[in-house]
């Protein structure tokens, strides 16, 4: 009899918990309420991230990495009735809906592996269908810098999953180049800082900033003829899987207002592409930083150089070609300017 007091005990005092106590914005922690006051900050901002990604349309569940941690369902399709959650009432001025759920919920348990959802895996939660899931922490909130904010960190993981689902994946993480073929992505760097100085400016100059992608073109034609081909494929592919995703996490990021962009560390946001080389020459950081950074951010700026330029249905055209295919950032540009000759 005491097991199974015990058992209904637990079944029971969550559920009762999550119906009665702090459904209200006011009462949820610091943590809680920050991250559903940027999520409606987002929401309510509604920025054109990337044509037909609506991410304000998709129903999100956040939850804390902490195992007794909250689980939010932010918008869903339809009104949620279960024992299980509970609508929280929120601030007259917000526009998303938030229901909380108990912690003894069992799907919970489908989301103990992982920190959102990767492309292979469907997600379903109280007759809520295709959500994307994410898990906060203490980065989720980091001041400034971090790829890792809540709002950018959805962004981008989101963009993966419902935007590069026929995308093939390929990483430079692993491989390295020889002394000649770093030489020669050096000076594709300093190419790349000219052209972050002209996009970064509030009125880029377009005819300099046309004048710097025509030499991106020609260096990058020196890579390909000088570089192993195999390496290059998959750092230009891992450049456009992620650069993309970057690009769309930097913008949501502008939305809200949050110091994040390209070539942002933790730690500081005065990097130079043309610093990455001779740093990993003196050995203060090896050859994965490519892999792992710099490619998220070099196509993350030759994304906003083609917005610059007014580039036709450039992301249309990135979504159409890579159905199951490779075709990256920099086969469109250089397409782009072989039919402009």
């Amino acid at each position: 009899k005491i097991i199974l007091l015990l058992l209904a005990l637990l079944i029971v005092l969550p559920i009762c918990s999550n119906k009665l106590m702090k459904t209200d914005y006011s009462s949820l922690n610091e943590n809680s309420k920050q991250i559903l006051s940027e999520y409606e900050q987002f929401y309510d901002k509604n920025p054109n991230l990337w044509n037909n990604y609506n991410l304000s349309e998709k129903t999100i569940v956040v939850l804390n990495k902490n195992l007794m941690g909250d689980l939010f369902v932010i918008n869903p399709q339809k009104e949620i009735r279960s024992l299980f959650a509970t609508k929280i009432k929120l601030p007259d001025s917000y526009k998303i809906k938030v229901y909380r759920v108990s912690k003894n919920y069992p799907k919970r348990l489908q989301f103990i592996m992982g920190n959102f959802n990767t492309k292979d895996k469907v997600y379903n939660i109280l007759g809520e269908k295709h959500i994307f899931y994410v898990k906060t922490d203490e980065d989720s909130l980091a001041p400034k810098f971090n790829s890792k904010r809540f709002v950018p960190f959805l962004a981008h993981e989101a963009f993966h999953y419902y935007m590069q689902q026929n995308w093939t994946d390929l990483t430079f993480r692993g491989m390295s180049y020889s002394d000649s073929e770093i030489a020669l992505l050096d000076e594709e760097y300093k190419i790349l800082d000219k052209i972050k100085d002209e996009v970064e400016k509030e009125t880029s100059d377009k005819d300099l900033l046309d004048s710097h992608l025509k030499e991106y073109v020609s260096i990058m034609k020196k890579r390909k003829e000088n570089t192993d081909k195999e390496k290059l494929k998959a750092e230009l592919s891992e450049e456009t899987i992620e650069g993309t995703a970057q690009y769309v996490g930097i913008k949501s990021a502008q939305s809200i207002g949050y110091d994040f962009g390209i070539l942002y560390f933790t730690n500081t946001n005065k990097v130079k592409f043309s610093e990455i080389v001779p740093t990993i020459k003196e050995g203060k950081v090896d050859q994965s930083i490519i892999g792992s950074h710099i490619v998220y951010d070099s196509g993350a700026l030759l994304c906003f150089a083609m917005d610059k330029l007014d580039f036709s249905n450039w992301q249309q055209t990135l979504i159409e070609k890579n159905n199951n295919n490779v075709y990256t950032i920099n086969d469109l540009i250089e397409d782009h300017y072989n039919q402009s000759k």
